[in-house]
Parts: structure tokens; sequence; C-alpha cells
């Protein structure tokens, strides 16, 4: 008797409870703001577990839960670029018919920054895209973000060109021997060569070649490599070298200037053996003229790709470091916020995400919990 006194009781406290709710609509579709908040970050997940079910996940690294704000889905080692002078991000993007087999189609795909929705396309020809590890520099735009560059692979190297503007393929530009996209603030571009020189290409309004030509060796592949990850400031672009040297690159003109190289060592670094190592193993704070570098001890031929324990601070024009972070968990990846005081993200071992305060170099929070796998790339947004 006790039992079913306690049950209707319970059945009742349930019901009244239930009752209170608010009644939910469905389906009920979030929006975000037109401009992102200087703390989002794009995490770019390739999904190695998945390659076809990759994806751009959209964070609040300075909130202290509800961190996750949306995603756009993207498809096979993808290519990720967000504007500024337009509500659009884009995907560049390799899909086939039977999803895993069957006819390969690779396209631009754009879509709106605020419903996170496909707003347009352009097909790109010859099923040539590079389908490699994310890279920010496979993707890139020019003339103001008129045009906007896919990086091709066949092995043979060459750039798609696309007028953004009237979602149009324009044209195919041969960049063979040199590979990637580092844009110059003229409608020209530059991309690493073979021969220790970058090749700048000059193009028209139509996307088509003007003038190509090569500058003067600025680095030695074979003694010292450079990553082909810089970060920038400035226009200026900073590759940092397996052994800790510092190749700037002024891309201000359409003509590179090539500065003077530097260290990013001190004696007792050399001793300990620093070096750089990850895979987006470099980020900038423009508004500071910092410059940070994810940096291991005990460095090693082929260690560039093991990741770092701290990460190291710099200011370009002193040419000198001004802080180190110890991170808690060593890194892969990492991308610094905008904004006056800005927040240091880090693709960790675990392929989960830590964030530090770059003022203090104090670890703030923990991001993971299955939001994205293999978060390889970070974007600050813009």
């Amino acid at each position: 008797m006790k039992r079913a006194i306690l049950g209707l009781m319970l059945g009742f406290t349930c019901t009244v409870s239930l009752a209170e709710l608010p009644v939910e609509t469905i389906p009920n579709v979030e929006t975000l703001p037109a401009s992102y908040p200087d703390t989002w970050v794009y995490a770019h997940d390739t999904n190695f577990f998945s390659l076809s079910d990759a994806k751009v996940v959209l964070i609040d690294v300075a909130a202290e839960n509800r961190n996750y704000k949306g995603s756009i889905p993207s498809s096979h080692f993808p290519s990720f670029l967000a504007a500024t002078t337009r509500p659009e991000v884009y995907v560049a993007e390799s899909l086939y018919s039977r999803r895993m087999r069957g006819e390969r189609t690779d396209l631009v795909t754009n879509y709106d920054k605020v419903n996170l929705a496909p707003v347009g396309e352009v097909v790109l020809p010859g099923a040539k895209r590079g389908m490699i590890v994310t890279h920010k520099n496979t993707l890139q735009f020019l003339d103001n973000e008129k045009l906007l560059l896919v990086y091709n692979f066949t092995p043979s190297t060459s750039v798609s060109v696309v007028n953004i503007e009237n979602r149009a393929f324009l044209a195919e530009v041969g960049i063979g021997g040199c590979v990637m996209i580092y844009p110059s603030q003229q409608r020209s571009f530059g991309s690493l060569c073979n021969d220790n020189t970058m090749l700048v290409t000059h193009l028209d309004e139509k996307g088509m070649i003007s003038k190509q030509e090569r500058t003067p060796a600025f680095f030695d592949a074979d003694t010292d490599p450079i990553f082909a990850k810089p970060a920038v400031i400035d226009g200026v672009y900073y590759f940092p070298s397996f052994k800790g040297m510092v190749h700037p690159v002024d891309m201000n003109a359409a003509d590179p200037g090539m500065l003077d190289a530097w260290s990013l060592l001190q004696e007792q670094d050399r001793q300990e053996n620093w070096r750089p190592g990850g895979w987006q193993i470099t980020t900038a704070h423009e508004a500071s003229g910092r410059l940070f570098v994810l940096m291991h001890p005990d460095g090693e031929d082929g260690s560039h790709k093991g990741g770092g324990t701290e990460v190291w601070v710099f200011d370009v024009d002193a040419k000198k470091r001004v802080g180190r972070i110890v991170l808690k968990e060593w890194g892969v990846s990492i991308e610094v916020t905008k904004g006056e005081h800005p927040y240091l993200a880090v693709t960790n071992g675990n392929m989960d995400m830590d964030v530090y305060s770059v003022d203090t170099g104090e670890w703030l929070r923990f991001i993971g919990g299955r939001a994205f796998e293999t978060p390889f790339i970070l974007h600050a947004s813009r």
C-alpha cells in the first residue's frame, strides 16, 4: 500500500514538473551574429577517422561552457577561408557520386556566417584540387577578396582562379615545381620552390598570367629547410626554419622583398637544441606585432612534425623573444585570437583544445568532448 501511494505521489510530481516546462517549437534553428566576437575560433577538423565527414567547428574559446557555436560540413581534405569584406566563409572540397567512390567533383562552396547555410558554389574543372592534410595556404584571397585561389596537385602543381563575386571559374595557372599560395597586397602571389626561391605569379583582371618570375634563393633546403606555414604581420610573411631561423618575406608590393633572416634561439636554447615543430606551428597577433612559435627541446632530424611543449613569443621589430608559455599538454597546432587581451588556442596531442591567456600565460580551460576529431588547423575569426 505504501509503495502504491509513493508511486502515485512521484507520478503526480513528474506530471506537475513537466506541465511547467515551456512549449518547445520544432524545428528550432538558431542564428549567429553577422560579425563574430574576437574570441571565436574556427577549428578545422580534417577527421582522419572518416575523411568524407570533415567539418569546420566554430568555438568560443572565452566561454566557460557552451563553447560550441555551430559547424560547417566539408569533405575529403577540405580547405577553409573566411572573408572580411562580406559575411561569408568558403570551403574548397571534393565530393564523390558514391560517397567514397564514383565520379569526383571539386568545388568551392560558400556559406553565410549567420545561418552557416550554403548560399552558392563554383565547380572546379579537372579533378585537380590538392587533397592533402589541410594548410591555410591552399585557399587564399587576392585583389581585395575579388579573386579566390585554390591549390591544385596532380602531382603537377597549379592554382585555380575563381571570381568569388560572380561565382565563376576563370583560369588555371601553372606553378610547376612550386607549392602553396602566399598572396601579396597586389594582384600577385608567391609559391615556394624546390630551388630555394619563391615563384611570383602576377595575374590580370581576368585571372590570367601577366607575368611570372623567381626571386633569388632565400633559404637552403639542404642544410635548414623552412616550414611552408608562415605567420603574417602587416603583410610580412615569417617563415621559420627547421633549426630555428626566421626568414621574413615582405609581400606588401607586387614584387616580394626578402628581408634579413634572424634566429629564434639564444645560446642556451642552442645548447638544449630547441626547435620549432608541429603542424600549425606559427601564428601572430598583428595589433601587437607579436609572433608565436611552437617549440620543443632536444630537436633532431625528423622532429619537425613532433609538436612542442612551449609557445615562444617574439617581438618581430626587435627580433627578440619576449615571452614563453609552458603548455599543460604538448601541442600540435596553435592560434591566437584578435583583440586587446588575446587567447592562445592549442590543439594538443589528444586532439582536444587547450586555451591560455596570452597576457599571463595561464592555462584557462579545456575544450573537447568530441566536438571535433582531428582539428589540425585553427583560424581566428575575421
